[in-house]
């Protein structure tokens, strides 16, 4: 299991600056080149890809954003909104990259929405955006069992054992993959979360943003993500009506967290050799 602190010891950490505060990222594999940027989901931080990052970072240069207002990072102004949020990522990336430095972005969820926006704005500089689990597509999402509330009276076990709900309905498709190292992860992140998502992965602002776009495009979904449930299909045919669609892959038994859960097919896809935008 990945020690989240050695990792985390291991990065560079950048911090960068705007007009409500600052954005923290980190970076791994610097000597590599060929720079991935990652995203996280909703109530995470980087940590969200804690099962990817040293593999990834053995061939690649991986930069690790904390979206506003999660982790480490400063929360945004309000009304937070997709565009707002994407636009402090894209300022961001651009303090944090060297100039003309070209990258492939990942975003997982929420940070696939908020990621769509930042392509946007970097477009001429993003050679390919993966996007996980996402939504914000103008999509039916399907109905899931409720998720619990964590109480600041709990004990420590019935803080895990809500943790571990939550983690069963939302983000795992296997539940005996939750383990020490994802509840972990989810306690530290939630507790450290100032904003919410709110309305925003209900609405349309990344299908509208991955019609725009022009670089490759790539969605990796759980055969077994919550949000989209029996309306998987209807995701797929979204990403292959794109003008640049490059691929859709369905991960067999995984969930809506499919980065960590199913590592090693995630990794596969992002270390592929692919051609780079002239």
């Amino acid at each position: 299991m990945p020690d989240i602190d050695r990792i985390e010891a291991s990065a560079r950490r950048i911090e960068t600056t705007h007009a409500h505060g600052k954005t923290i990222c980190r970076v791994w594999g610097e000597a590599h080149g060929d720079t991935l940027v990652l995203t996280h989901g909703s109530f995470g931080s980087w940590s969200h890809w804690a099962r990817n990052i040293p593999v990834l970072a053995e061939r690649r240069k991986v930069l690790a954003v904390d979206l506003p207002g999660l982790g480490s990072s400063d929360a945004p102004p309000e009304p937070i909104t997709a565009e707002t949020m994407g636009a402090i990522v894209a300022a961001t990336l651009t303090q944090a990259l060297a100039p003309g430095e070209r990258f492939e972005l990942a975003g997982f969820s929420f940070g696939g929405i908020v990621g769509g926006q930042a392509a946007l704005l970097l477009e001429d500089r993003l050679d390919r955006f993966y996007v996980l689990g996402s939504n914000a597509l103008g999509l039916q999402v399907d109905v899931r069992r409720p998720m619990l509330s964590p109480r600041r009276d709990m004990t420590e076990a019935e803080l895990r054992a809500v943790h571990r709900n939550n983690l069963d309905v939302m983000m795992f498709g296997d539940p005996s993959r939750i383990d020490d190292l994802a509840l972990e992860l989810q306690i530290r992140n939630t507790q450290r979360a100032r904003i919410r998502s709110g309305k925003i992965p209900h609405g349309d602002s990344l299908a509208k943003a991955l019609k725009r776009l022009r670089v490759p495009i790539q969605g990796i979904w759980g055969e077994k993500d919550a949000t989209a449930g029996r309306f998987l299909g209807d995701r797929q045919r979204l990403f292959e009506s794109l003008p640049s669609f490059e691929g859709f892959t369905v991960i067999p038994g995984a969930g809506h967290w499919v980065a960590f859960e199913a590592p090693e097919a995630v990794n596969r896809i992002l270390l592929e050799e692919r051609p780079r935008r002239a």
